[in-house]
């Protein structure tokens, strides 16, 4: 189980020191932030009362999300469970997998590291939730349905998650594009070696002939 970890070489900390200072700020600014607005809309806003914040486009409504992300799924005992279950495997695979990367020192890149920060913080900012008041539920109060009709209502930990999930997405197409970019760079060195070597290997035949 723990032969992925295992490496004959020495993990180089210091190359991974700027990301663990912008990874660990972005974590805590996203769990801050998503449990200071939750705190501040539950002691001023009304269950069902929206207020526009910005008319047309975005009203504040507060709700007490028993199912998903974004007020869905059912709300049932066994899908809270479940759901709070995966939240506790994300927020512990990934700190599992950073420790894999380093452990291989393999660079962690500022698009990456900012997508998984997000991921990390806006999941945890919703298992707070889920595990320390799981009777509540999560608290959501972001409405576009104004714009959107049928969308559910979210909050900033559920903002997080969209938005690093759709970063890693991002760097994962970039990426993509990079390594066909290499590929068919080393496919034209490999043709011109050979067209050079084809080429030499001529020249001798003449000249022994």
């Amino acid at each position: 189980m723990f032969k992925m970890f295992k490496s004959d070489r020495k993990i180089e900390i210091k190359q991974h020191i700027p990301f663990l200072i912008y990874f660990v700020l972005i974590t805590i600014f996203s769990i801050a932030f998503d449990q200071i607005s939750k705190i501040i809309a539950e002691n001023n806003l009304q269950v069902g009362v929206a207020i526009p914040f910005i008319p047309g486009f975005i009203d504040f409504l507060l709700t007490y999300n028993l199912g998903a992300a974004w007020g869905m799924g059912d709300g049932q005992i066994w899908s809270r469970v479940l759901l709070c279950i995966t939240s506790w495997l994300v927020a512990l695979f990934i700190p599992c997998y950073l420790v894999y990367r380093f452990v291989k020192n393999q660079k962690i890149t500022p698009l990456l590291g900012v997508s998984i920060a997000l991921i990390f913080g806006g999941d945890i900012g919703n298992l707070i939730d889920r595990t320390f008041f799981f009777n509540r539920g999560v608290i959501d109060f972001i409405s576009i349905q104004s714009w959107f009709p049928g969308f559910g209502i979210f909050n900033i930990a559920d903002s997080c998650l969209v938005v690093g999930i759709f970063i890693l997405l991002l760097y994962y197409i970039l990426e993509e594009f990079k390594n066909a970019k290499a590929e068919r760079e080393r496919n034209i060195q490999l043709l011109k070696e050979k067209e050079k070597s084809s080429e030499v290997v001529s020249s001798e035949k003449n000249k022994d002939e």
